[in-house]
């Protein structure tokens, strides 16, 4: 209980220095694999580069994808990123992003815990992004690619390295 009020707290703080705030849905797909969907949450900050540097977190699950009432292996994505939005004037704006995260994938049995199911997530991304004038929705096209620092060997069958993903955002506050 005692964590869950400190990250409420810090949430708070951050929120309420937020120039923007945008929450939505992601869609997202590795190239050969699995299909994942997830959360995803944009912010930028008042005192610096308002409307064009956001701050980010992504959790992005096969288990509402391709994991949803099948076979398919369990996996999540605890991603932070840093986005730079171009053209900022316009409704229309050319993104470049770096992700920062956490992949594990649930294995489920003890037969396999000798394979690699964690990695580190380091991703360069590229996209697109269009903000609606009358609405407060927001959507973002990108395509990025896991960088794997992980030996050969090392890191988890099913982290493949690009991907491609859609986001819906509703922006809850723009100051």
């Amino acid at each position: 209980m005692k964590k869950i009020l400190i990250v409420s707290l810090i949430l708070c703080s951050i929120i309420t220095q937020a120039q923007t705030l945008k929450v939505g849905v992601r869609i997202q797909k590795t190239q050969e694999m699995y299909w994942e969907n997830g959360i995803s949450t944009q912010y930028s900050f008042a005192k610096f580069k308002p409307n064009q540097f956001f701050i980010g977190f992504d959790y992005v699950t096969s288990r509402l994808g391709s994991a949803f009432n099948s076979n398919a292996i369990k996996q999540d994505n605890y991603i932070f990123s840093g986005s730079w939005l171009f053209n900022k004037s316009k409704p229309y704006h050319f993104v470049t992003r770096l992700n920062m995260g956490y992949f594990y994938s649930d294995l489920e049995s003890d037969i396999f815990k000798d394979i690699p199911n964690t990695s580190f997530l380091l991703a360069p991304e590229l996209g697109f992004t269009y903000d609606f004038k009358k609405v407060p929705i927001s959507l973002n096209l990108g395509t990025g690619f896991y960088i794997i620092t992980a030996k050969e060997g090392y890191s988890p069958g099913t982290l493949q390295p690009l991907y491609f993903h859609f986001d819906i955002y509703y922006t809850l506050f723009k100051k």
